[in-house]
């Protein structure tokens, strides 16, 4: 039995020092606040915003991610899960009157070369701005029309989202 512990000890005692500073390293990224996601996306999404804060809000839904509230009072961003080809993960921007300013796309899968086009194409992503839910029409791209559908039915989710939350982030 001895000769046992004495040949487990030092994995025993690896794996308490690897608990400990995992524990340790969630605790000082939760306490620090670490931001989720670059300032880069949200200029994207939501240029006129000086700075987003993550809203904690009560809603339960698959295809939401989070929301973040513009500190200048410019507006919100959403983050939804969408589907493509693969999943997308995806922040819309809106002005505080619902208009859709902008689109990142901070997670995706595409087959290379092809979906991952479209969510690169900026001048693609750029039909996205200035869209309101009332007239929301963009065109499917050919050839990569499983991911381009994904970014608009994200977006879709997206302006649903915004009615629902606008109370809640924006106080309207």
């Amino acid at each position: 039995m001895r000769k046992t512990w004495e040949l487990i000890r030092p994995t025993f005692v690896l794996v308490v020092i690897c608990l400990i500073i995992s524990a340790l390293l969630a605790l000082t990224y939760n306490l620090a606040g670490v931001a989720e996601y670059p300032a880069e996306f949200a200029s994207t999404a939501l240029p006129e915003a000086d700075e987003l804060k993550k809203v904690d809000v009560s809603l339960e839904d698959e295809d939401f991610h989070s929301v973040y509230k513009a500190q200048n009072g410019t507006g919100m961003a959403i983050v939804v899960t969408t589907k493509g080809y693969n999943e997308l993960t995806v922040m819309y921007g809106f002005d505080n009157g619902g208009v859709l300013r902008g689109v990142h796309v901070i997670a995706q899968e595409e087959t290379p070369g092809i979906g991952d086009k479209v969510v690169k194409d900026t001048d693609y992503l750029s039909c996205f701005g200035g869209q309101t839910a009332d007239s929301f029409t963009v065109d499917v791209v050919a050839g990569a029309s499983k991911t381009s559908n994904g970014l608009i039915n994200g977006a879709k989710r997206a302006f649903e989202l915004f009615e629902e939350l606008k109370g809640e982030v924006l106080g309207q």
